[in-house]
């Protein structure tokens, strides 16, 4: 047994021996025959390659898919032209810079807008990629392809211009339906189908609801390999590796114009509005072509608590007397008034502590010349002929009170698909009380319970322009591939209540009394624009934080021969008795509208 060992133990010895004689020769043979001959792949000799320890690399395209405009300008996935800055080779790096190089790094340091000294700080000892940074926010500095060219030409050692994939502008907008990305869980890297290698998620807005259709196959990237003092190889170039697929990422077009999305941002802004919101679709189909929501925010930097980023296009507010068109609507489909009928106000409803604004008398007045005025006793008086089951269906009829926003089932891959997620239903009674005439009449003038969104109140209109027939609002319109293919159209559709619709006949009635409003009523400082225009404004009594404040609301479509747009104008949390800033901003809405068609 134990000679039997011996042998075991010997027999072994001997082999590992031989493997490691064996081993020696192949390292003697690498090293003394190989050490010349290039690797495969490289450009590098064998000898060259036990020196490079690891590429450095910088990301320039995270592989997420792009959003566009109507027009296909980019919302979010633009790409710009920035400076690189890569390790130099080590012989570069420790050599005095040449009057040459001094004269071109000071060129390029007056592209960048910095100093030379600035320039050869952040340049000096580089040991990782640089994407020279803007100063501003996180994204590099954006260069005209006028300055791209000159720094190209420049031949600069490590330093390269590259396109680099910028997801947001880096400035405060009102596009908060955009929505921004935050660091994806371990759970979402796990499960996305596409691995997620630059770890970013959607969480708000379009970037949440369309993450699915978003995600790409991987990122784009620029690398050089260094060796282990981290100094670029000498004649190593500096390449880009990009995921080669022509399908992906996926180009996502939306409804929104861009051109005038910015120019309602720029007038909101020049018009000193603190919160609100506007909305301009398109008559003829309802598409949203802008929806600003103030007050604005930026996708890059997201406050927890500021909450900047809810989109108060599809939050509900109280709506005050634009709310009565929903009651001269139930009125009208139940024959219980018509334009003519004659009321009269005494600037007191002698009931629930009702008056008109101000206690001011309107006196002998039709229920068209009521409208106009906005007249409280009117519409209180219809609102007790009335049940509340009559108003609640009138509400629900013109696509207020429930979600109208556009969605489609088992499109894309997706078991529903609904863009604008965030939108808010609203509410007309949130206990239906019929017998209630007090809760009728508060009702009826757009107080108490009532919610509405700016979005549904532009879409009441779209509504009355279609004959009452309620058209769901789109925002997305075409999913295609990088490639440009057009992977699936998604067309419009209507957004029908189950209680039914309104009549051809009453909406044409209440389009008159809109521009009644114009030319008689209270939008009559809409006169001078340079598109005849018609609307219905509302002010609504709300408290904030147990102090009395009012929105202010002006929505309404033009031109009125040839409807071509439905607007709502919402500024909220204003102080009793200021000038009515949403109509002002309505009529700056239109003029622009008016110019940028050129009519």
């Amino acid at each position: 047994m134990h000679k039997l060992n011996r042998k075991r133990i010997f027999w072994g010895s001997l082999l590992l021996t031989a493997l490691v004689a064996v081993l020696i020769l192949r390292l003697a043979w690498v090293q003394l025959l190989l050490k010349d001959r290039k690797v495969a792949g490289t450009e590098y000799p064998l000898s060259k390659m036990a020196e490079i320890q690891r590429e450095r690399e910088t990301v320039l395209d995270s592989g997420r898919g792009r959003l566009y405009d109507r027009n296909g300008l980019p919302l979010a996935g633009e790409t710009v032209w920035t400076a690189a800055f890569f390790p130099q080779e080590e012989a570069a790096a420790e050599a005095a810079v040449s009057a040459a190089d001094k004269e071109k790094l000071q060129r390029l340091a007056t592209v960048l807008d910095v100093t030379y000294e600035q320039l050869q700080a952040r340049r000096s000892g580089l040991k990782q990629p640089l994407l020279w940074p803007s100063g501003r926010g996180k994204n590099p500095q954006e260069l005209t392809p006028a300055e791209a060219d000159e720094v190209e030409r420049l031949g600069i050692d490590g330093v390269r211009v590259l396109p680099f994939a910028r997801r947001y502008g880096g400035e405060a907008t009102g596009r908060q339906w955009l929505g921004y990305l935050s660091e994806a869980s371990a759970g979402e890297i796990k499960e996305s189908p596409t691995g997620l290698r630059v770890p970013l998620t959607g969480t708000d807005g379009l970037e949440k609801t369309l993450e699915p259709l978003l995600q790409g196959v991987g990122h784009t990237e620029a690398y050089a390999q260094v060796d282990a003092r981290g100094n670029r190889l000498s004649g190593s170039p500096i390449r880009v590796r990009a995921p080669g697929n022509p399908y992906y990422p996926l180009s996502l077009y939306t409804t929104i114009d861009k051109s005038l999305q910015e120019g309602i941002e720029k007038l909101a802004a020049k018009a000193g509005v603190k919160e609100g919101a506007v909305v301009v679709l398109d008559a003829a189909n309802g598409d949203i072509e802008a929806m600003v929501s103030l007050p604005f925010y930026d996708p890059g930097h997201i406050s927890p608590k500021g909450g900047e980023w809810n989109n108060r296009a599809l939050q509900a507010a109280v709506p005050g007397s634009i709310f009565k068109l929903v009651t001269a609507a139930a009125a009208l489909e139940a024959g219980i008034t018509s334009p003519e009928e004659k009321f009269y106000c005494s600037g007191h409803y002698g009931k629930y502590g009702l008056s008109c604004p101000a206690g001011k008398a309107h006196g002998s007045l039709t229920m068209a010349e009521g409208f106009a005025v906005s007249c409280n006793t009117v519409f209180a008086s219809l609102a007790e002929r009335l049940s509340g089951a009559q108003l609640q269906s009138a509400a629900l009829a013109l696509g207020l009170g429930r979600d109208i926003s556009w969605q489609a089932e088992n499109t894309l891959g997706l078991p529903l698909l609904r863009p604008l997620a965030g939108e808010q239903p609203g509410t007309i009674f949130t206990t239906l009380l019929p017998d209630d005439g007090g809760a009728r009449v508060q009702t009826a003038i757009g107080q108490r319970d009532v919610r509405i969104t700016p979005l549904q109140a532009a879409n009441l209109l779209v509504t009355l322009l279609h004959g009452g027939e309620v058209r769901a609002p789109r925002i997305l319109q075409r999913v295609a591939f990088a490639n440009g293919q057009t992977l699936q159209d998604l067309p419009g559709h209507l957004a029908p209540a189950s209680q039914g619709r309104i009549s051809p006949a009453t909406a044409r009635t209440l389009l008159s009394l809109m521009r009644k409003v114009v030319t008689e009523g209270t939008g009559k400082s809409l006169l001078g624009t340079k598109w005849p225009l018609a609307g219905k404004s509302g002010t609504a009594q709300t408290l904030v934080k147990g102090v009395p404040r009012n929105n202010q609301w002006f929505i309404g479509y033009g031109p009125v021969d040839h409807p071509k747009y439905a607007v709502s104008a919402l500024v909220e949390n204003v102080a009793p008795g200021s000038p009515h800033a949403a109509v002002k901003l309505f009529g700056q809405v239109f003029e622009l509208l008016s110019e940028s068609s050129g009519a």
